[in-house]
């Protein structure tokens, strides 16, 4: 049983609504709910604010001449989070606090209906659409989507935007992408972008026209991987060590942090632990200590430092004990076709690449 005020509005909701009058909500709208004043409340519900209240409104949509139900139906109330769809049976039910609102439904094939919009009590509304004069329901759709920051309005490039069919699109430089020749029905939109919070909203898409649709981002905090910084050596870039690093040229290669992690004295017993090396103690004359010599494959090494080649001395051997472990930032090993020619020297062996820290600050 309905109220004689609920009855007038409903028959003057259909009145307007066969004109196609903008703005019709104002005058019916408004008597409908006024007109709920006779029927029993329903529960209410206090908002996350705490003092205003808010209240469950239920809204049934119907076709205007055939009184179908409409299911797919996008419902939106200005200021209030979200849009609502509704079901198979026309019917979407929401909360909203008491207070006057801009109210918008849309749905494909059916005249968008916007007006004003009071929320008295809780209660049930109806309203009829009537199907928009289209030449052809089946043609295509655009869609175009603009994305900006939610608080200073300034438009994000790079958001991925994607529609429910899975196609995917990154915005441009004006935060704008835009898509073409889509089915006209109710479709999903998602926009995603580091730094935000990722949205999804329902967007009804009209046949033969252009659906835009602004989207406003809000910042979410997350945590990003530390950004990697190198600071490198003008010696070893001038020689070329970063080169041959990225290209993997190098048999072996010891780095600073190795070093450390050995914990070695002695330069000799960190090179025990590199693969394909074989360290050797060898100068045993009387008055002459031993001397540690580096082999790969049972032939000796030709030993560099900071580019320059370390020449063997009266004993005819390079003691690599010399260089303490602590001076070294990196050490290259090369030994058959892999040997650099710039630090070959004739020797068919091998050669040992050492760059000192001294040499990474000059």
């Amino acid at each position: 049983m309905l109220a004689t005020p609920l009855a007038r509005a409903w028959n003057e909701c259909r009145w307007h609504q066969r004109r196609r009058l903008n703005g019709w909500i104002v005058a019916g709208l408004a008597a409908v709910l006024s007109g709920l004043a006779g029927l029993p409340s329903l529960a209410r519900a206090q908002s996350a604010e705490g003092n205003a209240e808010s209240v469950r409104i239920v809204a049934h949509l119907r076709d205007l001449d055939t009184g179908e139900a409409l299911a797919g139906a996008v419902i939106e109330l200005a200021g209030v989070v979200g849009r609502h769809v509704t079901d198979v049976g026309g019917r979407a039910a929401f909360d909203a606090v008491l207070g006057d609102y801009e109210l918008v439904v849309r749905r494909s094939g059916y005249e968008t209906v916007q007006g004003d919009f009071r929320v008295l009590r809780a209660g049930d509304f109806f309203l009829q659409m009537a199907q928009a004069d289209l030449d052809n329901p089946a043609a295509a759709s655009r869609l175009l989507v603009r994305v900006a920051d939610a608080e200073t309005g300034r438009p994000i490039e790079g958001a991925a935007v994607s529609l429910i069919s899975g196609a995917t699109r990154p915005t441009d430089v004006r935060g704008s992408v835009s898509f073409d020749d889509l089915s006209p029905v109710l479709t999903r939109l998602t926009v995603e972008m580091i730094g935000y919070a990722a949205r999804t909203e329902p967007v009804v898409l009209h046949p033969g026209r252009t659906t835009a649709v602004e989207v406003g981002m809000t910042v979410e905090a997350i945590e990003l991987e530390p950004i990697v910084v190198e600071v490198r050596s003008p010696i070893m870039e001038a020689y070329g060590v970063y080169d041959r690093l990225e290209r993997g040229i190098a048999n072996r290669v010891l780095t600073r942090d190795a070093i450390e992690q050995q914990a070695s004295h002695r330069l000799s017993d960190a090179l025990r632990y590199v693969p394909g090396l074989d360290v050797r103690r060898e100068g045993s004359a009387v008055g002459f200590p031993s001397r540690a010599v580096v082999y790969a494959r049972g032939c000796r090494l030709a030993v560099w430092v900071d580019g320059v080649e370390w020449h063997s001395d009266i004993e005819g051997t390079v003691d690599i004990d010399q260089i303490a472990p602590e001076w070294i930032e990196m050490a290259e090993f090369y030994w058959g076709l892999r040997t650099p020619t710039q630090f070959s020297s004739g020797n068919n062996c091998g050669t040992v690449l050492i760059w000192t820290r001294q040499g990474r600050r000059r």
